[in-house]
């Protein structure tokens, strides 16, 4: 009996891993939520670092050079030029800001974790096939393409596509972590924070929440660590990314928090079934072509 129990225990493992490995490292699918999302990510590394590149700020030509390098790449990324090549090209140029003009030189804000985690969206997806869709590759592709046979498919390696949802999960997880301690429980964290953003201004009255801040601080906690692992199950999704969207929503328009929110809630594509999100793409333009021989 202890023979079958084994034996039972170890092909649930394999088949577990098997499960594990088709998910991730073999998974295939539409590449249209990557096209999506490096369209997305190119804008918001834009809207965050526009202004403060511009010829116009360049105090020494390795500056200038930067912004030339910034716009140029983000442009090409934005359009899909080159997609994976502009999209590497984008994540050295912010590697370059955040760990050296950021850490070293001390640029502000170039060293925030909202920074780092644009760096490692950027660089997966110019690991990832996002210039298939929604891109100036794919354009030239259908022009130069003789007949149906010609035309590339939307299709492709999805690993990338699932690391960043990795991501995702981990970056909820660490956050929970990084707040599981009696600063933050206590909501004297969350007080500090409104303090900073709302004194002096229409919504000062936040600040003297009393009793609700540490019930605020204790849900953010415990919605991060059920995110953390929550986002996977398929069968919950529909009300598990609603809460996740909210909870971005709400850092957004109640704290400085930048393009960080905007940055995770774009990364929520990466969650989903990408054949579905193709599917739905086709249905509101009006036509019904599977994601394989569009």
């Amino acid at each position: 009996m202890t023979l079958i129990s084994n034996m039972s225990l170890i092909s649930k493992t394999n088949a577990r891993v098997a499960d594990f490995v088709h998910w991730g490292a073999d998974a295939q699918g539409s590449t249209r939520p990557l096209g999506l999302m490096r369209i997305a990510i190119a804008t918001i590394v834009f809207v965050r670092f526009a202004n403060e590149v511009s010829l116009y700020q360049g105090a020494s030509l390795s500056f200038v050079l930067l912004g030339l390098a910034f716009f140029g790449l983000t442009s090409m990324m934005l359009v899909g030029c080159m997609a994976q090549a502009a999209c590497a090209g984008v994540a050295l140029t912010l590697m370059t800001m955040h760990f050296y003009m950021g850490h070293i030189s001390g640029y502000p804000g170039w060293a925030s974790h909202h920074i780092y985690i644009l760096i490692v969206s950027v660089s997966l997806l110019a690991l990832s096939p996002c210039g298939r869709s929604f891109s100036w590759d794919r354009y030239r592709a259908l022009a130069q393409a003789r007949d149906a046979r010609d035309i590339p498919p939307e299709y492709g390696d999805l690993w990338p596509q699932r690391l960043i949802a990795l991501q995702l999960a981990a970056l909820y997880f660490w956050a929970a972590v990084d707040k599981t301690n009696w600063s933050f429980l206590s909501g004297e964290r969350l007080e500090q924070a409104f303090t900073w953003s709302y004194t002096g201004r229409a919504l000062e009255p936040l600040i003297s929440l009393g009793a609700i801040l540490p019930v605020l601080a204790i849900v953010v906690v415990v919605v991060e660590y059920f995110l953390a692992f929550a986002i996977f199950v398929r069968r919950w999704q529909a009300f598990v990314l609603p809460i996740g969207l909210a909870l971005h929503a709400a850092f957004y328009v109640l704290l400085p928090v930048n393009t960080y929110s905007a940055t995770v809630m774009v990364l929520y594509l990466a969650l989903l079934d990408p054949d579905a999100v193709h599917r739905f793409l086709d249905r509101i333009q009006g036509h019904g072509h599977s994601p394989h021989y569009l």
